[in-house]
């Protein structure tokens, strides 16, 4: 673990100082990490154990700066890892991996989306724009890092965990939104954020929400349902 987050903060200093971590969010489970501290260390929320980070690319269109992140991660020891079925671009290091995301435009495309001003491309996926469309920053060991707020993350998770394919995953995601959106039920602010953004979402993400919150977490659903 240690040694991870010593590579991810290298990451994100080197990003922050090439001024493009202004452009990303962080997106995947390491967002824990930082919701952890937000919450002083709160046991509910889960450990990171994985060694996978996702970045999202909210607006690639609105990219200003031409930044070569691949070299970048390059030259702190990450490998281009392409896959040639899919044609996605990842990073792999011995103790971590990145890859980054993009929200699906329509109805999505079989490729992934070419991000020139960055040297990479990014995976399209549903749901993402709860993550692109909430978020906060934090200022963490003197790095500002975007991240999407902990109630549209748990959102996320729940809506994500229909398509996973690997049981332990979609437990772990639905653990993980369980125990995060119970603790932000405790807090006012949390709990009327997270009916907020729970009440600006599709009907359809709304009901598929609360199918799936009736049998992993009843005391949620009440909650949202209400």
């Amino acid at each position: 673990m240690e040694e991870r987050y010593k590579l991810l903060l290298a990451v994100l200093s080197e990003l922050s100082n090439a001024e493009v971590l202004d452009d990303l969010v962080l997106a995947g489970s390491w967002c824990q990490f930082y919701y952890r501290i937000l919450f002083d260390e709160a046991p509910e929320i889960p450990l990171i154990r994985t060694t996978d980070i996702d970045f999202l690319v909210p607006n690639p269109s609105k990219i200003k700066k031409s930044v070569d992140v691949a070299k970048l991660l390059n030259s702190l020891g990450f490998d281009n890892e392409f896959n040639y079925q899919t044609g996605l671009l990842k990073f792999v290091h011995p103790d971590l991996e990145i890859q980054f995301l993009t929200p699906a435009l329509g109805r999505g495309k079989d490729g992934p989306y070419e991000i020139r001003k960055l040297n990479i491309n990014a995976e399209g996926l549903r749901y993402m724009t709860l993550l692109r469309d909430y978020i906060f920053h934090m200022i963490y060991n003197d790095i500002t890092i975007w991240l999407p707020e902990p109630e549209a993350y748990i959102i996320h998770k729940i809506l994500i965990s229909q398509n996973r394919k690997k049981i332990a995953k979609k437990d772990k995601d639905l653990m993980a939104a369980k125990n995060i959106g119970e603790l932000c039920m405790r807090f006012e602010n949390h709990g009327n954020r997270l009916k907020s953004i729970f009440s600006e979402m599709p009907k359809r993400w709304q009901k598929q929400t609360l199918v799936i919150l009736k049998k992993v977490s009843p005391e949620l659903y009440s909650f949202l349902h209400d």
